[in-house]
């Protein structure tokens, strides 16, 4: 970053401009942590676990690259910018504590109180045998269950999955039929892109599990054919009656299928050829002088990922994402209705980052009152702790005499 930005300042002819003024986008990312002592830890600073600890290495460079700017030409000022602006756990700071040099914050619940974003609804009981709600506190019932590495790794071949993550699976899924039929009746008509679910998951073993049982899948037979096996989900399914359909519905995005480009089969690509064509398009004036015809199956399918939701683009018709930690910010669709999570929510400020992609309104046109409508997120598997629910309220005792 350094060098790019001060690449050629102040040598070869050019004259020194002055500071620079920086905007730092997801500032929640630049720190250099603290060491954690023991009178931290006594204020309920946490020891980083190996996650946190890849952040605060990211943290650092990113904190220092600032600090070698500083140095070479002067910051005249920086203005942070996050949509969380607190402490992050790990980072040797009291978590959720907000950063001591906010000059504003509107807080997520100020924005759900508004109507500005949509109202995340969260599980308040469930038909699970367990007791409590187990479709909140999902990964607490089945992450023992689960595969623990990549799908490099891990053998992958007959599993069953966990009865809890089914449930939570059909469910939700249930409530998602309901908006994809409010959808077909007051939205497809204006050719508006469908509602989406998206699943986020801990490993890419687990996404590529749960992306088969959702889209389907093909099986080799003991005799070395093959067999396609539906998904068990209709809407989601990416083939119909053993054919696969040009667009898939449900697309898979990890570090796995973005190297491989699996998702994009040479049927996609055909009945998408003038969404490429548009993209090849922007490509060529974004970046002068590349070669568009280069872009390889991965640029493709981070494309459809980045137009979900977004009209006469790649990923228009795409109506459920299976992910692995990939969409937890600066992902904008704004068409998400459901979100399932199926991983560690070990911070108050993942579960906001992973609900944060449901926030975003669909439309903001008033009603008759001048008012916006209320559109929701149904959301599972994320245990926000500062989200309100509409559990009943227990009658007050009588006071005693």
């Amino acid at each position: 970053m350094v060098s790019r930005v001060l690449r050629g300042w102040g040598h070869g002819g050019h004259q020194r401009q002055g500071e620079i003024m920086v905007f730092n986008d997801e500032a929640h990312h630049c720190y250099m942590d603290k060491p954690i002592t023991v009178e931290a830890e006594l204020e309920g600073a946490q020891q980083p676990d190996v996650e946190a600890e890849e952040r605060n290495v990211d943290a650092r460079v990113w904190f220092k690259g600032l600090q070698a700017v500083a140095r070479r030409t002067g910051i005249k000022t920086i203005c942070d910018l996050s949509a969380t602006p607190f402490y992050l756990s790990g980072s040797g700071y009291k978590e959720g504590f907000i950063v001591p040099w906010t000059v504003s914050d509107f807080s997520l619940m100020d924005a759900i109180e508004s109507g500005i974003v949509t109202v995340p609804r969260i599980p308040v009981d469930d038909n699970a045998r367990a007791t409590g709600v187990t479709y909140l506190d999902l990964w607490e019932r089945i992450g023992k269950l689960l595969p623990k590495r990549t799908r490099r790794d891990t053998d992958i071949t007959n599993w069953v999955p966990p009865a809890e993550l089914v449930g939570a699976l059909d469910s939700l899924y249930n409530s998602y039929e309901r908006a994809f039929e409010h959808w077909e009746r007051e939205l497809a008509p204006l050719d508006d892109p469908p509602p989406v679910f998206i699943v986020v998951c801990p490993n890419t073993a687990v996404s590529k599990l749960v992306y088969d049982v959702i889209a389907g899948t093909q099986v080799t037979m003991a005799d070395g054919t093959t067999r396609a096996v539906p998904g068990t989900l209709p809407l989601f399914r990416n083939s119909q009656a053993g054919v696969a359909l040009p667009r898939p519905r449900t697309i898979l995005v990890d570090s796995v299928q973005l190297e491989s480009g699996e998702a994009l089969k040479k049927d996609f690509k055909e009945s998408a050829a003038v969404e490429i064509e548009a993209l090849k398009a922007q490509w060529r004036l974004r970046n002068p002088g590349d070669d568009a015809e280069s872009l390889t199956d991965e640029d493709l399918l981070r494309e459809v990922m980045n137009t979900v939701g977004k009209k006469e683009s790649l990923g228009s018709d795409v109506r459920c994402v299976v992910s692995v930690a990939m969409l937890t910010e600066g992902w904008d669709a704004n068409t998400v209705t459901h979100i399932l999570g199926i991983r560690a929510f070990r911070s108050q400020l993942l579960c906001e980052q992973v609900v944060g992609r449901g926030l975003r309104r669909r439309t903001y046109a008033v009603n008759d009152e001048g008012r916006f409508d209320a559109e929701y997120a149904n959301v599972y598997g994320v245990p926000f702790a500062f989200i309100p629910t509409d559990r009943p309220i227990a009658e007050p005792k009588p006071q005693s005499r």
